[in-house]
C-alpha cells in the first residue's frame, strides 16, 4: 500500500483536483460560445449546425430569443465542438435570431443565426476575377469569406428589364469589424451600381438594378479597404427581390391597416397594405414584397396610438405650414426636391411641458435633423440638432397660449425622396426603466446572465433610469426557475444603481430559460412599470463605439450544478462614518480539497462609499477583510451590500455571491481639530487636539496622530466622551525632516457593540520643524571691545519682541 503520509502536499493537491474532475468529467462551468456555423439558413428547412467554443461538453439546450427555431439531435464532439440540428419554421421571421447555449454548468454568450428565404450555397474558389466568377442561380444566398485583398465575383443570367438585387450581411453577423462593399457589373464590366455603407443597413451594403439588356451580370463583394481576413464571413443575397431604401409613412396606430409606399427601388415606388400589430412597438419591421419575393431586411416603423398627420405640400414656409392635430400627435413627412425645410403648425397652452422628438436616423432614414420651434412672427424660440444621436429632441415649456410652428431640416441641407421622418409631440410624462451595466470595456457580454449554483447565490447590479419623476421603486421577476428566490433592496429615489441577489435551493432542479424582470414605482408616485432591458454589442470597437447591437427584455437565468465553495459577509455590528473606514469580514467555506485563489469584488458601492475594485483571497485562506472608505459626502442610511467571488475550478470559472447584508452609514461620533505646533530639530514639542463629541459612546476611545514627518513620533492617547481636549507630546529627533508638514491628522477608534468605529478627523493639521539657528563664531585673539559711553548706551536699540517660536518654547517649558 502506498504511504500517503510521505507524499508532498503539492502532489496530494494535484491528485485530489484530478480525482474531483474525474468524478463528473463532463460537467463544466461557464460554457463559452465563439461561433455558430453556418451563419444562417433557409426557413422551412432542417440543417446541421456547428457550435465552437470552450467547455461545451454537456450542452443540453439552446435558449432562443425569437420564435421559429428549434434545436435537436445534439452531438457533442468534444469540449470545443458540438453538432446539432436546427429546424427552421416556415413562418420564421427573416433576419437575425439570437440564441445562447445552456449546460448544467452555466449559460454561454449571446450569438446570432440568420434566417433567409433562399437556398444557401457556399462560395467556391477561385472566384477572385471577373472571368473566374462563380455561377449561381437567381434567388440564392451565398455564404463566403472576404480575405485580405480578396475580390469575390458571382455571375447570373438576366433578361432585359429583370431586376437584380444584392444585399450583404457582414457587420451584422457580429463576428468582427467587417465593412463590406457590393457592386453590380454588366457583361462589359461596367459598374451599374455600387454601395459601401447605407443608412438602412448602416455598415452593410446593397445594390439593385434593372437589367438594360440580356446577358450575364456580376455581383462583386469585398472588404471595403481590402483588409479582410478569415473571420470576415458574409451572407450575400442575390436575386430578383425588391430593395427600396425607405418607407412612408414611418408609423401608424396599433391594429391599423396602412398602405405603405416603399421608396428607392429601381423599378419605382412599391405600394403595399400592411396591418400593424395590436400592441404598441417603437420598432416594428415591415418587409417590401413583390412577385412573392421579399427584401431580406426590413424597414422600421413606429406603432403608436398617437393621432398623426402627413405633410401637405406646399409646406416649405411658415405661412403654408401643415396644421397638426391636437397634442399629443405625430407628423410624417419627406424632405425632398428643392425643399430645404418643412413647416407644421400646432396649438399649445401656457405652461404645457412638451417633448418634441424626431424619429429619422433611428428608423434608418439618411436625415440628420435640426428641429426648431417658432412663434407666429417667425421668431425662433427653441431648437436642437443632436441629443445623444443624430435625431433631434426638444424639451419645451410653452410660454403662452397660442399657435406655434415646427420647422425640420437637414443639418447639411440635403434632401431626397428617402429623407423620411416622423415627429412626435407629447406632454412630458414620467417613466422608469432598468438595464444591466457594461462591466468591461468593449465586452458587453460579461456578466449579462444570471447563473445560480444550487444551494448557493449569484449577484448582479442593475441600473435604473427615471424620466420626469423621482420615486422609490421595487425590482421584481415575472417568474423564476423552480427553487430560485430573488432578493432585492428597497430602491430609494436617490439610487441610480442597486444590487440584487439570486438564491437557489439545494434541491432546485438544474434548468433555465429566458425571464422577464421589471421595476415598479412605490409610495406616493403614480403607478409606473419599466422593463429590464439588456443590450449586447456584437461588434464594439475601442474609442469608436458599437457597430452592431441587439437589445432584449428577457434575461437568461438558470440553476447550475453546485459550486465548490460558498461566500458570506459577516454583518457589521457598527456603522461606517463619514471620513471613516470599515473592514468587512468576508468568509469562504470551501469543499474539502478545494484550494483555489478567489477574486472578490465589492459589487455595489452605496453613495460615497469606496474600496478596492477587487481583492484576492489566497487558496490556503478562508477569511479576509475588505476595507471600505466613506467620504465626507457619504449618504447616511442603511444600505444592502454583497460581494461576488470568481474562482477557477477543474471544470472552468465559477461565480458565487454572498447574501445581502446591511451596511449602516452614519455621521461621525467625534470631531477634532489640531492646533499648530512648531519646534526645532532635536527639541520636543506638543500638539493640542480639541474634541467635539457628536454622538455619545461608552468607554474610552483611542486616537493616533498620523502623518508625522520622519523623526517625529508620539504615543496613542485615549479619551472619553466627557473630554474636550487632549495633548500629544511629540518627540523630535535631531535629524527630523525640516519643513512645514501639513498632512497631520487623527485616526480615532470609538468603541461600540464590542467593536470599534474608525474615524479620520482633524485633516490638514500642521507641524513645523525648523533647523536650529547656527551658533555664533568667536574671533581668535580679538581685543575686547571698549565700553560704550553712557550716552551711547542710552541710545541702544530697544529689546526685540519674542518670536512666535520663542513664545512657544517658553510655553512648553
Amino acid at each position: 500500500m502506498p504511504c500517503w503520509q510521505n507524499v508532498p502536499e503539492a502532489v496530494m493537491r494535484a491528485v485530489l483536483i484530478f480525482l474531483l474532475s474525474a468524478v463528473s468529467p463532463l460537467l463544466a462551468f461557464s460554457p463559452t460560445l465563439n461561433l455558430v456555423n453556418p451563419r444562417g439558413g433557409q426557413r422551412g428547412t432542417e440543417m446541421e449546425v456547428h457550435f465552437y467554443g470552450e467547455r461545451l461538453q454537456e450542452i443540453s439546450e439552446a435558449l432562443f430569443y425569437e420564435p421559429g427555431l428549434a434545436l435537436s439531435n445534439i452531438d457533442i464532439k468534444d469540449d470545443k465542438h458540438v453538432v446539432a440540428k436546427f429546424t427552421i419554421a416556415a413562418d420564421s421571421a427573416l433576419g437575425e435570431h439570437s440564441l445562447r447555449l445552456r449546460s448544467p454548468g452555466g449559460i454561454s454568450e449571446l450569438r446570432s443565426f440568420w434566417v433567409g428565404q433562399f437556398p444557401t450555397v457556399a462560395e467556391t474558389e477561385p472566384n477572385a476575377t471577373f472571368d473566374q466568377s462563380q455561377r449561381i442561380e437567381l434567388n440564392r444566398t451565398v455564404e463566403g469569406v472576404a480575405g485580405n485583398e480578396d475580390d469575390d465575383y458571382y455571375v447570373c443570367s438576366l433578361k432585359k428589364g429583370q431586376r437584380l438585387s444584392a444585399e450583404v450581411e457582414a457587420m451584422r453577423l457580429g463576428r468582427v469589424f467587417f465593412d463590406a462593399y457590393v457592386a453590380i457589373l454588366d457583361p462589359k464590366k461596367f459598374e451599374l451600381a455600387s454601395c459601401d455603407d447605407t443608412p438602412l443597413l448602416r455598415n452593410d451594403a446593397f445594390a439593385s438594378i434593372i437589367a438594360p439588356e440580356d446577358g450575364d451580370y456580376r455581383v462583386l463583394v469585398h472588404e471595403a479597404a481590402y483588409e479582410g481576413n478569415d473571420n470576415c464571413q458574409y451572407r450575400l443575397h442575390i436575386g430578383t427581390f425588391p430593395r427600396p431604401t425607405a418607407v412612408f409613412p414611418t408609423g401608424g396606430k396599433p391594429g391599423e391597416t396602412i398602405e405603405f409606399t416603399f421608396i428607392g427601388d429601381p423599378s419605382g415606388p412599391i405600394k403595399q397594405s400592411i396591418t400593424l400589430p395590436a400592441a404598441a412597438n417603437s420598432r416594428f419591421p415591415v418587409f417590401p414584397i413583390q412577385d412573392g419575393v421579399s427584401a431580406p431586411s426590413p424597414h422600421w416603423v413606429t406603432v403608436s396610438p398617437l393621432e398623426s398627420v402627413r405633410e401637405v405640400e406646399p409646406n416649405h414656409a411658415l405661412k403654408t405650414a401643415t396644421p397638426a392635430p391636437a397634442i399629443p400627435f405625430a407628423i410624417h413627412g419627406v424632405l425632398e426636391g428643392e425643399t430645404k425645410a418643412d413647416w407644421f403648425k400646432f396649438t399649445a397652452k401656457k405652461d404645457q411641458n412638451l417633448v418634441l422628438r424626431v424619429l429619422a436616423r433611428s428608423q434608418r432614414s439618411p436625415l440628420d435633423s435640426i428641429l426648431s420651434i417658432h412663434q407666429a412672427d417667425n421668431k425662433q424660440i427653441a431648437d436642437n440638432d443632436d441629443q445623444g444621436s443624430p435625431d433631434s429632441i426638444i424639451n419645451w415649456t410653452c410660454p403662452a397660449d397660442g399657435d406655434y410652428f415646427i420647422r425640420i431640416r437637414d443639418q447639411l441641407g440635403r434632401t431626397g425622396p428617402d429623407f423620411t421622418y416622423r415627429i412626435e409631440v407629447v406632454e412630458k410624462s414620467p417613466s422608469i426603466a432598468a438595464n444591466l451595466p457594461t462591466v468591461e470595456r468593449v465586452n458587453s457580454q460579461k456578466w449579462k446572465t444570471f447563473p445560480i449554483p444550487r444551494g448557493n447565490r449569484y449577484a448582479a447590479v442593475v441600473n435604473i433610469a427615471r424620466e420626469n419623476i423621482a420615486c422609490d421603486s421595487v425590482f421584481e421577476a415575472g417568474s423564476l426557475p423552480a427553487g430560485v428566490t430573488l432578493h432585492s433592496p428597497k430602491i430609494s429615489r436617490a439610487m441610480t444603481t442597486f444590487p440584487v441577489v439570486f438564491e437557489a435551493a439545494a434541491d432546485a432542479p438544474v434548468a433555465g430559460g429566458l425571464y422577464l424582470f421589471s421595476l415598479k414605482s412605490t409610495g406616493d408616485a403614480p403607478p409606473l412599470t419599466g422593463s429590464l432591458v439588456d443590450t449586447i454589442h456584437h461588434v464594439d470597437i475601442n474609442n469608436e463605439g458599437p457597430y452592431h447591437s441587439a437589445s432584449f427584455d428577457r434575461i437568461a437565468t438558470a440553476v447550475t450544478v453546485e459550486a465548490p465553495f460558498k461566500i458570506d459577509i459577516e454583518a457589521p455590528t457598527v456603522p461606517i462614518v463619514k471620513n471613516g473606514t470599515l473592514g468587512l469580514k468576508v468568509r469562504v467555506a470551501r469543499n474539502e480539497g478545494y484550494a483555489e485563489k478567489m477574486t472578490i469584488r465589492f459589487l455595489w458601492n452605496p453613495p460615497g462609499i469606496s474600496g478596492p475594485n477587487t481583492i484576492d483571497l489566497p487558496g490556503d485562506k478562508s477569511e479576509i477583510s475588505y476595507e471600505l472608505n466613506a467620504n465626507n459626502d457619504a449618504a447616511v442610511g442603511e444600505w444592502q451590500v454583497c460581494v461576488l467571488a470568481e474562482a477557477n475550478t477543474p471544470q472552468g470559472p465559477v461565480l458565487v455571491s454572498s447574501s445581502l447584508v446591511p451596511l449602516k452609514v452614519a455621521d461621525p461620533y467625534v470631531s477634532m481639530t489640531l492646533d499648530l505646533a512648531a519646534t526645532e530639530q532635536g527639541k520636543d514639542t506638543s500638539m493640542l487636539a480639541k474634541i467635539e463629541v457628536l454622538h455619545p459612546f461608552d468607554g474610552p476611545a483611542t486616537v493616533e496622530l498620523l502623518g508625522l514627518p520622519h523623526g517625529a513620533a508620539t504615543a496613542v492617547k485615549t479619551f472619553t466622551k466627557d473630554q474636550t481636549e487632549l495633548t500629544f507630546p511629540i518627540t523630535v529627533a535631531a535629524d527630523a525632516t525640516v519643513g512645514k508638514h501639513n498632512g497631520v491628522f487623527c485616526r480615532i477608534n470609538v468603541p461600540e457593540n464590542g467593536a470599534t468605529i474608525l474615524h479620520q478627523a482633524a485633516m490638514g493639521g500642521t507641524l513645523r520643524i525648523d533647523a536650529p539657528a547656527p551658533a555664533p563664531v568667536a574671533k581668535a585673539d580679538a581685543a575686547p571691545a571698549p565700553p560704550k559711553p553712557a550716552d551711547a548706551q542710552a541710545k541702544a536699540e530697544p529689546v526685540k519682541p519674542l518670536s512666535r517660536l520663542e513664545q512657544l518654547r517658553q510655553h512648553t517649558k
